[in-house]
């Protein structure tokens, strides 16, 4: 088994895990092959094919999904077919993923347990729960007037109903168009009732449903100056919640002096990844690293899966080596990033560490296997001003 296909099947186990059910498109966003904007953007008719707005070649992407697909059939899980349908104007048309039969019928079915699916017995056939259900559906679909319909019906049919309460409150909520008039309010609604409610709801769908409700707070937070006393209320906060990755990015960048916030600086970081913006990503977590190496640990968590992987070999060095030399490391275990960071011009406007700077040109006098009385001087300047990182780099 390759690595990718390993990765895809820790993939695959982890959405398992967390939504009891494999479908494509949580792949596809898992993997950073499609931004859940242009996925909504999809959903409300703006593009005839999904694969039309995928990252990198699309064959690539459907042959991942192949990878998948066999490894869930290999198994054991239940195939379900998938039924995508348009949002907004136009509702309830159906949405395709490609022109290709191949590819199509890849991305229209999801697989389960067998164990996992859905019990039907005398409750669930009640009018009850079939409104109920059909709320929940109306929700996912963004259909409020449907939703508020089915809701009325709900209350006739079984006003005692466990979840009467719970479907009022999205509903409503669905239908909030009105300006925001107490942010900091507004946002710990979310936070405390909204969200929590939601998700024990619609389940792992929620994040269709709050999409458009963190978009509304990050719309009345575009003018709001970052305070790093108050973290939240900031637009890259609520667009990072949304899965908005370009607003994550506009946002940081809109604020006066990011780079010198080591939360924005993550913000921005992981937006970029996620946006295949690698160098500019790479870049943020190395200033992280310099200017704040007690929060470089979160590479771990937020960096893409590549420089996570590297950051887990620098955690296993013997001996150690201190966070903030994460960098000049990386460009040791990757010589060939140096020449591509210098020649995107990645630190116009920043002013490097030493022994990070001679790193870099040692790396890159060595891919010329140039040597002579400049490369001893660079070695003799990397070893006065890091010793342990010099020890690395003579390593064979």
């Amino acid at each position: 088994m390759n690595p990718r296909e390993k990765q895809i099947r820790e993939v695959v186990d982890r959405l398992l895990f967390e939504q009891g059910v494999y479908l494509p498109i949580e792949l596809l966003l898992a993997e950073g092959r499609l931004l859940y904007a242009d996925y909504e953007a999809w959903r409300e008719g703006e593009c005839d094919y999904l694969e039309d707005l995928l990252f990198g070649d699309a064959e690539q992407s459907h042959e991942m999904m192949q990878q998948a697909e066999a490894y869930a059939r290999a198994l054991g899980l239940t195939p379900e077919p998938q039924r995508y349908l348009s949002w907004g104007i136009g509702q309830g048309k159906g949405l395709r993923f490609s022109p290709m039969s191949g590819p199509e019928s890849c991305f229209q079915t999801g697989y389960r347990k067998g164990g996992d699916a859905p019990q039907m017995d005398l409750l669930m056939e009640s009018p009850g729960a079939t409104l109920a259900n059909g709320i929940i559906q109306a929700l996912l679909q963004r259909d409020e007037t449907e939703a508020g319909r089915l809701l009325e019906r709900l209350f006739e049919v079984d006003p005692g109903h466990h979840q009467l309460g719970g479907f009022e409150q999205l509903v409503a909520s669905a239908g909030r168009g009105t300006p925001i008039d107490d942010i900091a309010r507004e946002l710990q609604y979310m936070q405390q009732e909204l969200g929590p409610l939601a998700e024990e709801i619609l389940g792992s769908a929620a994040r269709h449903f709050l999409a458009p409700q963190w978009r509304r707070l990050s719309q009345a937070l575009t003018q709001v100056e970052f305070d790093p006393c108050k973290p939240e209320l900031h637009g890259s906060y609520t667009s990072l919640q949304a899965e908005d990755w370009r607003q994550v990015k506009a946002s940081v960048e809109a604020a006066s002096r990011w780079r010198e916030q080591p939360l924005l600086l993550r913000r921005h970081a992981r937006a970029c990844g996620r946006l295949h913006l690698d160098l500019q990503a790479l870049t943020g977590w190395f200033l992280l690293c310099w200017r704040f190496p007690e929060q470089a640990s979160f590479i771990a968590n937020e960096a893409e899966p590549e420089w996570r992987r590297s950051w887990q070999r620098f955690l296993e060095l013997d001996p150690e080596l201190p966070d903030r030399d994460f960098p000049a490391w990386l460009l040791i275990d990757h010589p060939g990033l140096a020449r591509r960071l210098v020649a995107e011009r990645c630190f116009d406007d920043i002013d490097p560490p030493e022994d990070f700077q001679v790193t870099a040109e040692l790396v890159q006098a060595a891919a010329t296997k140039l040597v002579g009385a400049d490369m001893m001087v660079l070695r003799k300047r990397l070893q006065q001003c890091n010793p342990g990182l010099f020890a690395y780099y003579l390593r064979p």
